[in-house]
């Protein structure tokens, strides 16, 4: 089942029954806002270029800026020395996965291939050019994985594929690495200790990997058998998730997670103990103080540590909105029209990964215009 379809079956559910706490209302991490003071009455405008890849043009072809062609970019991430990484996927939702490298100055070039289903990738911290792949098993007679990715491109499983002790990958078990088991795992980051967070999908939970160790464990949530998502913030096991398709840390270690299902984005201290940072909204909820905004269908999230503020997808790819360290949302769509252009403030088709270089500069990734774009933001 494709991740459109199983979403469309899980918002079905979802309107049958939703169990709400009430949000946090502690900030992210602080930093220096844009010219000092409050971001109140403030408004970012965003001027969109293209970096990679062209309007509408579907394809697999290495090259320079917008002579490269994508078929549907999937996820990215960016190491320290501003590298872009890209999946790209050879049809729309899953199968055939390649990862593209895109330098700073905008060559295209073929990086990894004969993957089959990678859902996302992350960088190592601690070299800053080490890549870890999350593998879903989403497509036809693919085991789900965790794989290592050198700086030369080289490719080793972690865990997944066939169970030495019966049975496959798919389930759900703790322990050791090799023999742990995971259900549709769509998310993966790191954080500078080198432990792996990894959002396991249909057992709408977050799984820890300590590479050190070769264990994992679960960090927050609980499979349940049941096709009801539930939203219960709290410790541990006592949590609750629905879905868990993106992940991001900020610099005193917190997950967030946009928890689409639930409409809620959630935050996860690092001892485990789950809040909603934000709740659902019935509308399109900027341009106020945290406390008093929203979201509706969170997809993607990224937190920028040179601006110090989080980036939220939301409504499934249409818009962003954007958080700053005093905690107040920003709305990053001022012209919501959904197409392709390289104006200001421009236009995009579905925002579906977010990357932040060592500038502080926003990439999008524009998945049905398949291409890669810059936002610059600017304050007025």
């Amino acid at each position: 089942m494709n991740h459109f379809l199983r979403r469309l079956g899980l918002l079905a559910s979802f309107s049958l029954a939703l169990a709400c706490t009430t949000p946090q209302t502690d900030a992210i991490t602080p930093g220096d806002t844009p010219g000092g003071g409050s971001t109140a009455g403030k408004k970012p405008y965003v001027t969109i270029t293209t970096v990679a890849g062209g309007d509408t043009q579907k394809g697999f072809l290495d090259g320079k800026g917008t002579s490269a062609r994508f078929n549907y970019p999937a996820q990215m991430t960016i190491d320290k020395n501003d590298n872009l990484y890209v999946i790209d996927q050879r049809i729309s939702y899953y199968g055939g996965s390649v990862i593209r490298r895109i330098d700073p100055a905008g060559n295209v070039t073929t990086f990894v291939k004969g993957l089959a289903s990678v859902t996302d990738i992350c960088v190592d911290p601690r070299d800053g050019v080490t890549l870890y792949a999350i593998e879903c098993g989403d497509a036809p007679g693919v085991y789900n994985g965790i794989f290592r990715i050198s700086s030369s491109g080289e490719v080793t499983r972690l865990s997944g594929g066939p169970d030495a002790s019966g049975g496959y990958s798919f389930g759900y078990r703790d322990g050791p690495l090799a023999q742990a088991k995971f259900s549709n795992p769509w998310s993966i980051a790191m954080d500078k200790a080198g432990m792996i967070y990894i959002g396991d999908g249909l057992n709408h939970c977050i799984r820890k990997v300590n590479l050190s160790t070769g264990m994992v464990s679960t960090l927050a949530g609980k499979p349940e058998n049941t096709t009801t998502c539930k939203l219960v913030d709290g410790k541990g096991a006592d949590a609750r998730f629905c879905t868990v398709e993106d992940l991001t840390l900020d610099d005193a270690g917190n997950l967030y997670v946009p928890d689409w299902g639930n409409h809620a984005v959630r935050q996860i201290a690092p001892d485990g103990t789950v809040s909603t940072y934000l709740g659902l909204s019935t509308g399109y909820s900027a341009d106020k103080p945290r406390t008093q905004s929203g979201v509706y269908q969170p997809y993607r999230i990224q937190y920028d540590p040179v601006n110090k503020r989080l980036i939220v997808v939301v409504d499934t790819g249409t818009y962003m909105i954007m958080v700053t360290p005093d905690d107040y949302v920003h709305s990053l769509d001022r012209v919501l029209t959904h197409d392709y252009a390289d104006t200001s403030p421009g236009t995009s088709h579905a925002n579906y990964s977010l990357a932040v270089n060592s500038k502080g500069e926003l990439f999008t990734l524009d998945k049905y215009n398949h291409c890669i774009r810059k936002r610059a933001i600017t304050w007025k």
